[in-house]
């Protein structure tokens, strides 16, 4: 006799290899009474997932990766969510040698520092600060299609929350390289991460309100679980003094981030959670 196969681990989905670690041949979820799937920046569908109308539980709908992968969809959802994000806008048109800014039904002059970036960019691959008119130019001369435009905010200090509707379970600081050469943006190549027990984590003290918005971006994508990045304005103002205010914005919502043996450990137990939740 056959058999009959009860208990199961989640399937994985995505092209993130750091992220391997999710995977069921590694036995790092517990067996569960049930079949699931784990989406981390894949769009693969199954017929009998929950979305479907079928049993199989979900970690990331196909239609939440839509709208993050997109960075127009994901603002669109930002917006709609009141979630605190930069302004941000669709296209450039010049008009009596002015140039335009448009989203939407708005249009503003335009400002600048700008930020182009790329729709379905990601690691900061193909964004650029145009910082004045002359660059502007440059930009609009060559193929700029699968641009959008941001205003840039230039605060100092920038956040990953990897989050999910309990809250932030895992966070880090990417602090810059002291020999970094580009240093309007933080990626793997110009960065090291902080952990929180870190002396030069720097937390802010608004963390609570800063962790309610990434919840609020994940809700607004439809994600379950997911990584929020955050520039947080400096708690010095130029004189010394503590802000009494501090701000901050929301960069994006990103359902593939990369992984560590931390952030992975991190993900199996707060997944799981979900998973026995749903």
């Amino acid at each position: 006799m056959v058999k009959k196969i009860t208990r199961f681990r989640p399937a994985l989905r995505t092209k993130n290899t750091s992220a391997d670690i999710l995977r069921a041949a590694n036995k790092e979820f517990p067996l569960l009474p049930f079949r699931s799937v784990i989406r981390l920046g894949s769009t693969t569908d199954f017929p009998d997932s929950v979305s479907n109308g079928g049993s199989r539980k979900e970690i990331n709908t196909v239609k939440s990766i839509e709208n993050s992968r997109s960075k127009l969809l994901m603002k669109q959802c930002f917006d709609d969510a009141s979630v605190r994000s930069a302004a941000w806008f669709t296209h450039i048109t010049k008009d009596d040698s002015k140039f335009y800014l448009h989203n939407k039904d708005v249009v503003i002059p335009i400002f600048y520092p700008i930020l182009a970036k790329k729709i379905f960019g990601q690691k900061a691959k193909g964004m650029i600060k145009i910082d004045d008119e002359t660059m502007l130019i440059e930009h609009l001369s060559q193929s700029n299609s699968g641009y959008y435009y941001e205003r840039f905010h230039n605060y100092s200090k920038e956040y990953r929350l990897h989050v999910s509707k309990n809250g932030c379970f895992y966070t880090n600081r990417k602090m810059l390289k002291q020999d970094a050469d580009i240093r309007w943006y933080r990626n793997d190549s110009n960065c090291i991460w902080y952990l929180e027990d870190n002396e030069h984590f720097d937390k802010p003290i608004n963390w609570k309100e800063i962790e309610e918005h990434c919840v609020k971006a994940l809700h607004s994508v439809g994600l379950d679980v997911g990584a929020c990045d955050v520039r947080v304005q400096s708690s010095k103002n130029p004189e010394g003094r503590t802000r009494d205010v501090i701000d901050f914005i929301i960069i994006e919502i990103n359902s593939a981030p990369a992984f560590g043996t931390i952030t992975g450990e991190k993900y199996v137990a707060e997944i799981t959670k979900l998973l026995i939740e749903k």
